[in-house]
This record gives C-alpha cells, structure tokens and sequence, in this order.
C-alpha cells in the first residue's frame, strides 16, 4: 500500500480490547480503604513467555503468583514500589500481589490478566548434508517447548505437497521413517524434493518442519533457504483477484472463477489482506492479525479457496500488513487511553514525546515499534499461522520498506521461521527492485520502482509513446548499473495503488505493446483483477459487480503471452541485453539464448508507423543464429531483418510489437 490515505471518520469498534486486570485491589478485609498494594500496568494480550510487572505497594514482603503458583524469581521493592519477571502459561494468567499488611492481615491485588496467544510446542529443526550420493537429514538440533523436556518422536514422510518417488540409503522406499536421523538415496532426475519431519514431545505436543534439496545435473546439493528460492517461482504469473467485481461471496466468488483463472493461466492468486480490517476500502488498517476479515470470510469458506486452488496447481499469497496497525486496532485504542499503564503502549513506535510515528499522511495507521520483541514474535506468529493453519504459500508485504527503515534485521528473522515451516514460500516485498538489501534479507521478488518509493520505473514512458523506447531502455538495466544477481522483479501496469487502469488512461493498442514488455522482459508478471478484459475501475472506489465482458478482445492476448512465456525458457531467465534502438520510438533487447533453447529478440514500437534500426548488444548472436530470417513467436510470421551500417532494419507499424526467434532453416 502507497496510496496517500484521505482522512477517516473513525468508528467505535464492537469487542474492543478491555484492558482486563487494570491497575487497582481489594484488600482481604473488604473494605473501601486505598489499596495497600495494586499493579500499575495493564494485563492484556502477550505474546512471550515472560513479562515484567510492576506496582505500588504499602506493605511487606511481597510475594506473586501466576495462576495459583508461586513466582520464583526475585521481587525488586524500592520507594514503595515494586517490580518482577513472571513466567506465563499459553492463554490466560491471572498474576496475583500479595503482602503482609501492618496489623497481620494479607493484602492482596486484584489480579492481573495476561493472555499468552502463543502455543506451547516443541520446533522442529533440519540438518542436511549431501554427498557420495546419500543425503542426510538430521533432526537432532530440534529443541523441546521448555527446558527439562524432551523430543520423543521423531517421524519423516515425503512432503505431500511435493510427491516424488525417493529410496533410503539402503534402497527400500522411502513413505515414512522414524528416528532423529534420515538417509536417503540421492535421486537420478534433476528437480526439487522435499522431506517432511513432525516431532513430537513427552507431554504429546508436536510440530512440522520440511526441508529441501536440489539435483541438478545428476548431482544432489542443499538448498540455502536464505538465499534461494523455488523454481515455480521463476515462471510464476500472478493474478490479484477483488471478489467485488465477481459479485458477493468473499472467497468464494474467487472459487467459482478458479478455472477460468487456471485456463487463463495463472500460478499464483494474491490476495487483498485477509486479515480483519476497520471497514471496506481500508484493506491496509489492521486491526487483527490472526483473525479473518468478513470479506474473506468464514475461515472454512476461505480454507476452501485455498484447497482448490492448490488442486488446480496454483499457489495462494496474502497480501500482509506488518509495518503499522489502524487505530481502529484494540491494541491502539488500549494505548491511547491507558498510556504507558497499557500493555500495548510498547507495541507502538513512538517519538520522545510519546506520539506515534508514521509515514506520509497515514496518521490513521501508526508504525509498529520494532524494538520490542512481542511486536516481532506477533508479526512472526501471526505469518507462520496463514502458513500452517489456512494453507497460504507467501505474502506480499506492505510497506517493506519501512520496517527496514525501523529494524534492518528483521526480515531475516522472518524469513528463517517461515522457510523452517514451509520452504517453498513467495515472499513479495513492496519495496524496490534497485535496492539489492531486499534480496539478501528475506525476500524472492520486489516492485519495478525507482529509487523513490512507489515511483513505477516505467511511469514516464507511456505518457511520451514516440519518446517511449529511449525512456524505457535504462529502467530494465537499473540506469546501467544492473540488478542484484538473480533478482526477481514484480513487472505491472495496474496494481492496487496505480488508480486509474491502464487501458483507461493510455489505449487497447498501447495495452497491447506495454503488456508484450511486461510478459517478455526479465520478472514476475501481474495481473490485477479484469486487466485481462480491459475491466475500468479504480481500486479504492466503491467496488461494485463488474460485467465480465473483453471490451477489445485482450483475453486471448493475455493467454497467447502467458502461454509464450511458459513454452520458450529465454523468457524467464534473468538476463536481458538492451540494444541501441531509433526512433526513440522503439525499444529492442535480446533474451539470450537457455539450455538448448535459442535468443529471443524483441522489438516494440510505441510510437507512429516507422522503419526500426536495431544494433549492438547481444544483436550479432540473434544474427548469426538466423541470418536474418525470423519468426515471430505471436503471429507466426517470417520476418526479414535487413542488414544495416552495424546493425539491422525492420519496418513496424504504429504501436507494434514482434517477438522474433530464428526462422527453421
């Protein structure tokens, strides 16, 4: 989300957070008499396994409890005040201050309620190593809930998400084993497998992990899940789907289109944020993480749509919002009210004075304080459930780019537990390509921006259409400096923020050409809900049921790209050689050639009907290739290019596009 939000009339939010266990106490006696000890923090949610309370008190020795049970660590008292570490329990703890008052008698707080939204269980942990043909897996580095406990199970199975065929050392077949420790024959054929493990503990908790490995070239490898992604990702189109336009039903108007989204060809759904929202048209104010928003809802409704895509092949990821929360959020109203007594008032980025921060104008969505270690745990827990409780296989992340701003190391963090559950993630950061960090610390795909943040790095192009080539050509190359190596990048022409569609504000031909770039250069192509049917809309307008009708017939266009992309392997490496191109008009680049696939070379003309003169670059292996004969990969047409100076000629019509291999000879 980069939209500048408007000003927002906020609403009383029904089950609001109550702050239960707020500061006050009773005394044994009953009485109307000042409390001789009482908290001075709020309870409320948690999420770790300790948390420091504190208080005021008139009496002594003081001693705590937690749900009945004594606290053993030390009471720090000082100026009638005191302060302690109490260890918690998943769900609610009731913490209890009692004292001896000055004539004998107990004085006791009134409790204190702290509800821990973490579950207690042990974490699964894969070691790998490969060679001589065996790949070891070893579990004996997972670690049980608490001290003192232990793992007493140990179970592999192939990844069901990932069937394959695979053999123990031994050669028997490999459907499920026990023990802390796996070997597995390496297999022949070349591709990605996956090995699942749940551990389970003496109090009978258990949990999952998987891992991955490679063979390639016959020869198996580890995966570094840190660093590489799954190879689905690389030919992966993406398709964001507003279930408003197919009329009501939530997730399940996004079942009934399903098919036709897998005929059109999608991999991969992304979904506005799921999770609970303040109202419609404010899809990026959170006010739950864990919980499912009425327009993506019943939790069963939406698991369906999850399942049937995944029948169908696709993948699901959610678009999720961790960099602030609404103050529609019970966490910020609790703060505002209550201050620094509030649980919650941590949770929150603050500047000295104690007012929350946030970006541009969105006071309505305060930044969420990442120095505290419950904001991460939250963020991180809350992502893992999508993952393991409701099926998603990635996110897009909103706003990227400011928890980097705020705490740089988070990501890895994020990304670690999430591989550990579940290797073969998407994770979409919104922020820039150009900014390498975005690769190296958590994420597989970022946006098609400049430097400046939210500015499209093809906006400027389309406005100009006989400047269009010579504005477009150093926005694939970085300015010339180059990507990150490797580094996937989301290529679009509508998006949730960019308002007005593209067919509305340019043209059907001009769609035509921009979406040849899109499908044909290095990246991850998306689609956004009826780009496909040149469907007009804006994205935070009031979303109405749209005819689904092909205005100017780009359906078939969009299926002919997608299919190109998937059937020639030069399109979806990650490597481009920009040609020198005139007029400014055009834009020429070769894909170099993959495996035993051949160079691709691509020429788009944005402006007025004109002879193209294309050279340098990577042009002399097209040439040499074909000798000059050509097929164009959309029409089938032979085409000529002429030899010209140093390079090659070719006549194109206004607002044309050629996709040219060499011709058979």
């Amino acid at each position: 989300m980069l939209r500048v939000a408007l000003a927002v009339t906020l609403a009383v939010m029904v089950g609001a957070c109550t702050g239960e266990g707020s500061p006050g106490a009773t005394s044994a006696g009953g009485g109307e008499e000042p409390a001789a000890i009482a908290f001075d923090v709020r309870g409320g949610d948690a999420y770790a396994w300790a948390r420091t309370v504190s208080g005021r008190s008139d009496c002594g020795p003081i001693t705590l409890e937690v749900n009945g049970d004594a606290v053993g660590a030390p009471v720090e008292v000082r100026d009638a005040r005191f302060r302690a570490r109490v260890p918690l329990r998943p769900g609610r703890n009731e913490v209890v201050a009692t004292c001896e008052g000055e004539e004998g008698g107990q004085e006791v707080s009134s409790p204190l309620v702290i509800d821990v939204r973490l579950s207690e269980r042990p974490r699964a942990l894969i070691g790998i190593s490969v060679g001589d043909g065996v790949v070891e897996l070893d579990a004996r580095g997972s670690r049980p809930a608490r001290p003192g406990q232990r793992i007493t199970r140990y179970v592999w199975t192939p990844d069901p998400a990932h069937p394959a065929d695979l053999a123990t050392a031994s050669g028997e077949s490999f459907t499920k084993a026990s023990g802390p420790r796996l070997r597995l024959r390496a297999p022949a054929r070349d591709g990605e497998y996956y090995v699942a493990l749940e551990v389970t503990d003496s109090r009978g908790r258990s949990d999952a992990s998987a891992i991955p490995f490679v063979v390639e070239g016959g020869v198996a490898r580890a995966v570094d899940l840190m660093q590489e992604h799954p190879a689905w990702i690389d030919k992966s189109v993406v398709y964001a789907p507003i279930p408003q336009l197919w009329g009501n039903g939530g997730p399940r108007a996004v079942t009934r289109r399903l098919a036709y989204l897998k005929r059109l060809g999608v991999d991969v759904l992304w979904l506005w944020p799921p999770t609970s929202e303040r109202a419609f048209g404010e899809e990026y104010a959170i006010t739950d993480y864990f919980s499912i928003d009425p327009s993506w809802g019943p939790e069963p409704d939406f698991k369906a749509m999850v399942e049937e895509a995944h029948r169908l092949g696709m993948h699901v990821i959610v678009d999720f919002v961790p960099n602030h929360m609404s103050v529609e959020s019970p966490y910020f109203k609790d703060a505002q009210r209550h201050r620094e007594e509030s649980a919650y008032w941590k949770f929150f980025d603050r500047r000295r004075n104690g007012r929350p921060t946030h970006y541009f104008d969105w006071d309505h969505l305060p930044n969420l304080n990442y120095a505290n270690p419950e904001v991460r745990r939250m963020i991180t827990e809350a992502s893992v459930h999508w993952v393991r409780d409701l099926g998603v296989d990635g996110f897009r992340v909103d706003v990227a780019w400011g928890v980097k701003k705020r705490r740089p190391g988070f990501w890895l963090e994020w990304r670690r537990e999430l591989k550990r559950v579940k290797p073969d993630l998407f994770l979409l950061a919104e922020a820039s390509a150009v900014d390498p960090y975005y690769f190296s610390n958590g994420f597989d795909v970022a946006y098609d921006w400049t430097k400046q943040l939210g500015q499209w790095a093809w906006a400027s192009a389309f406005e100009f259409p006989q400047e269009a080539g010579a504005l477009l050509a150093p926005a694939l190359t970085n300015g010339g400096r180059g990507y990150a190596r490797d580094a996937l990048i989301l290529r679009f022409l509508n998006n949730n923020d960019t308002g007005i569609r593209f067919v509305d504000q340019y043209s059907p031909e001009l769609t035509r050409v921009a979406a040849t770039l899109q499908f044909t250069v290095p990246g991850i192509p998306s689609l956004f809900a009826g780009d496909e049917i040149g469907a007009s809309y804006e994205p935070y307008s009031n979303l109405t049921p749209i005819e689904w009708r092909d205005r100017y017939r780009l359906r078939p266009f969009y299926r002919q790209l997608i299919r190109l992309r998937a059937r020639v392997a030069a399109l979806t490496s990650t490597d481009v050689s920009v040609l020198t191109a005139s007029p400014n008009s055009a834009l020429a680049y070769v894909r170099p050639a993959v495996d035993a696939g051949g160079p691709v070379l691509v020429l788009l003309n944005f402006g007025s009907k004109a002879p193209v003169e294309v050279s340098g670059g990577a042009l002399d292996e097209v040439v040499a290739a074909s000798g000059g004969a050509m097929r164009d990969l959309l029409t089938g047409d032979h085409v000529r290019l002429d030899p010209v100076g140093d390079g090659v000629r070719i006549a194109m019509d206004a607002a044309s596009y050629l996709v040219l291999v060499p011709a058979e000879r």
